[in-house]
């Protein structure tokens, strides 16, 4: 998770120049409630995204939001996924998503989604034929594919291993963005290159100024409005703090996890140590070796250099006066 894009930001002191639009105080892009509020709200904007990223495919329409409230158990979990699920004309379905952290099984669980979404589509006595594509469109702050430097926009589809040219349908799309990546190699179409600028630096006043597409600017008017709606300011904000609550979780259980490591190789060692000692050891000791805690296995250890039986390792020694 990128813990920076807050969900806003307090206003510097710096006079603004006249006529210009103020971004100094506002509410992230980047934070997917503020995403699913603003893109929600307005279909129109929503498309014109989804036509970037599809720049080769024909224009679409959003004719509705199949998805549009935010539940309040939506804002606590670190793999809670805020996307959109939209239809256009036609009947396809796109689900759009902004993804600030990374987790593991991320592609099975996107893959998942997409799939759901496609067999949720018929009803009992439907035929296969009503079936209309899914194309999900997952755009990542975290670079997924760190091995392909050279590429930040990729489009999976089901085509055949030894001949890529041959597609089994279209029914199952799926578009990812890197955006830090993408905005650093910049050789993307200019609509698709303002709206990333405009999801990683919405806060930015000087970079939004220099944007010329005008779908972002009408949504930068529209974020400027929704910066007023006090609930989706603490949405926003509680949605922040519970990512980086489940980040902190997650440092917590490496941390663990590093230690109960360590732990357990220094009982492996001592377990080595002892079997070269004393020879293959007795249940007990393996025991009372796998539930010892730090403390007893250096003290252990210790007692190893002088032992000349294995009792003498484990038996607390009492001093008489």
């Amino acid at each position: 998770m990128v813990s920076s894009n807050l969900p806003f930001q307090p206003a510097p002191s710096a006079d603004l120049k006249a006529g210009s639009r103020s971004q100094a105080t506002g509410l992230s892009l980047c934070n997917d409630v503020v995403f699913k509020a603003l893109f929600s709200r307005h279909p129109h904007l929503l498309a014109d995204l989804i036509n970037a990223v599809r720049h080769h495919a024909a224009p679409i329409r959003v004719e509705r939001i199949l998805n549009p409230h935010i539940l309040p158990q939506d804002l606590v979990g670190k793999h809670i996924v805020l996307d959109i699920l939209a239809e256009d004309a036609s009947g396809q379905r796109f689900g759009v998503e902004m993804q600030l952290g990374r987790f593991r099984h991320w592609p099975q669980r996107n893959v998942y989604g997409i799939a759901r979404s496609l067999a949720g589509q018929l009803q009992a006595g439907q035929d296969y034929r009503d079936l209309k594509p899914v194309i999900g469109i997952s755009l990542l702050v975290h670079d997924l594919f760190a091995d392909h430097p050279a590429k930040a926009h990729w489009h999976f589809t089901l085509r055949d291993a030894q001949d890529p040219t041959v597609q089994l349908g279209e029914a199952l799309q799926m578009h990812i963005i890197e955006l830090r990546k993408a905005e650093t190699l910049g050789a993307l179409p200019a609509p698709l290159l303002a709206w990333i600028a405009c999801l990683l630096h919405n806060l930015d006043e000087a970079a939004m100024n220099e944007i010329t597409h005008p779908p972002v600017h009408e949504a930068l008017s529209h974020l400027e409005t929704l910066y007023s709606d006090e609930e989706l300011r603490l949405a926003a904000e509680r949605r922040e703090q519970a990512l980086v609550d489940a980040e902190d979780m997650l440092d917590q259980a490496r941390y663990e996890g590093r230690e109960k490591g360590i732990q357990e190789g220094a009982a492996k060692l001592l377990a080595i140590q002892i079997t070269r000692k004393f020879g293959p050891l007795p249940d007990w000791a393996t025991t009372r070796m796998a539930q010892a805690d730090e403390t007893s296995l250096n003290r252990w250890a210790l007692r190893l250099l002088d032992a000349q039986t294995l009792d003498e390792i484990f038996v607390s020694r009492i001093t008489l006066r």
